[in-house]
């Protein structure tokens, strides 16, 4: 057991014994920890680990079981604005599973991108392995099996404000510690601190060269993930509900945050991060533009607070590259320059390589877990096929229309436009269909519609009473 392991294993055993309740903030926050493990091992020359975000989730795979047994419930009610959301998860899960074990086989020898292997050149052009069933399918539908019980969980026992503030404030929290162990990393490096690269990072599939990127004395961010890729795309989600909840109305530490989380962002120098969040930004100026007119009951962005915000934001990145002058080249190499390296070829070349696999596989793609392109909507289609990309599609296409927009409260805004960030960065240049932070965000949307969601008869918040299950009794 690792360190992380000998926080997060008795925790999870104790709310899945004890307090239920604190099981789903528990994963929230656990989700962060992207590169660290709780167990390790070696089956037959497979290396795997375990992380914190999987091991709760193996205990909240067992609440629900235990919950569906006592009760008889797997779905929510007929009425509930998220049952079709949950429903079509459970048709992606099927499909997704099916794939894993039945296309490997179906068209075995298919040359495709091992999804162990790191992308580049010369590996996506001569190093292409024949399709085989291996342990990385089994081990990719496991987890999208535990992703989908996750979701059905929270949607089954979230049903009061109380508990949607909950997960909210655990979300929070997750983002507070990305932020804050970005900044001490970036402490560390100036005053020549030791950063505990082995305590967050420990997880044996995690590539060692990625979690200690240096560019002429330069060293990049990667806070609690597993290189500063990741780390961007989901500041650049964090930022936008930050962003999202200040413009809704939110003040004070809403605005601190955004500097914060920006700040980080930007001493990652993720290429990924940085264009999520200047599409966000565009993305978010036009939703809340001033000039639109308010829905009644709703908040309408003022044009000091889109002032503010932005003066706050440059003044906040001019500051950094003052303080660290090699802030701007690091950023110039990692954006500009790698556009024409290898890299940005190697990315381009393994989502193009996802056109060859959907005509060779008539559409149905290679399986779960038999592929690695280079961007989330590229792994979809490669692996799943049509059919997996086009009911992940409408699943969000239901939680877009089921968001009640900006009579939505703070919570929600905050969550729902960091899960549309978070997707947006993921597209662009992040490949894990189960990504952890992903799918928490995802988990919080679903649970946080099923309190506060659009009705037939127009966009009014449902705000279930507290009759409905109270915390810890699933």
């Amino acid at each position: 057991m690792t360190l992380l392991g000998a926080f997060f294993v008795p925790a999870a055993l104790i709310c899945l014994l004890f307090w239920s309740a604190g099981l789903l903030p528990l994963l929230i926050v656990a989700s962060v920890f992207e590169a660290g493990s709780v167990f390790s091992g070696d089956i037959g020359g497979f290396v795997f680990g375990i992380s914190p975000f999987y091991f709760v989730e193996i205990c909240v795979a067992l609440r629900l079981f235990w919950f569906v047994w006592d009760r008889g419930k797997f779905l929510p009610p007929t009425e509930a604005p998220t049952r079709s959301i949950a429903v079509l998860l459970l048709a992606f899960l099927a499909w997704s599973a099916v794939s894993s074990f039945l296309m490997p086989h179906l068209f075995a020898g298919t040359p495709v991108i091992s999804p162990r292997d790191r992308q580049d050149v010369d590996i996506i052009l001569f190093n292409l392995e024949p399709l085989r069933w291996t342990l990385s399918n089994l081990g990719a539908a496991g987890y999208l099996f535990l992703n989908v019980c996750a979701v059905l969980f929270a949607v089954l026992v979230t049903q009061t404000a109380e508990q949607a503030e909950t997960l909210a404030k655990a979300l929070r929290w997750a983002v507070g510690i990305v932020i804050i162990m970005g900044i001490v990393q970036q402490l560390a490096v100036v005053a020549g601190w030791r950063f505990p690269y082995e305590v967050l990072s420990n997880n044996p599939n995690a590539d060692p060269d990625t979690l200690y990127e240096e560019f002429d004395g330069f060293v990049r961010i990667n806070s609690t993930f597993s290189e500063p890729m990741n780390t961007g795309s989901f500041l650049a989600a964090a930022a936008s509900g930050l962003l999202a909840t200040y413009l809704h109305g939110r003040r004070g530490r809403y605005l601190f945050g955004i500097v914060a989380a920006i700040a980080v962002l930007l001493f990652s120098t993720s290429t990924t991060g940085y264009l999520a969040t200047a599409l966000m930004f565009l993305v978010l100026l036009v939703y809340f533009r001033p000039s639109r007119r308010a829905e009644p009951g709703g908040y309408r962005a003022s044009y000091g607070s889109w002032i503010t915000v932005t003066v706050t934001m440059l003044g906040a990145a001019g500051l950094s590259v003052l303080l660290v002058p090699s802030l701007s080249e690091a950023v110039l190499a990692m954006t500009v320059n790698k556009g024409q390296g290898t890299s940005f070829a190697s990315r381009v070349l393994a989502d193009q390589d996802t056109i060859r696999l959907l005509t060779s596989t008539y559409g149905l793609g290679v399986g779960l877990g038999s592929a690695r392109p280079s961007s989330l909507v590229a792994t979809l289609l490669s692996t799943v096929g049509i059919v997996g990309t086009v009911i992940a599609a409408i699943a969000m296409y239901k939680i877009i229309r089921s968001f009640p927009g900006r009579r939505a409260p703070s919570i929600l805004q905050m969550s729902f436009w960091s899960l549309v960030g978070l997707l947006v960065a993921d597209s662009i240049a992040v490949p894990d269909v189960n990504r952890p932070t992903l799918w928490a965000l995802l988990l919080v949307v679903v649970a946080q519609l099923n309190v506060y969601s659009t009705t037939a008869e127009g966009r009014v918040p449902r705000v279930p009473s507290s009759g409905g299950l109270a915390p810890g009794t699933a």
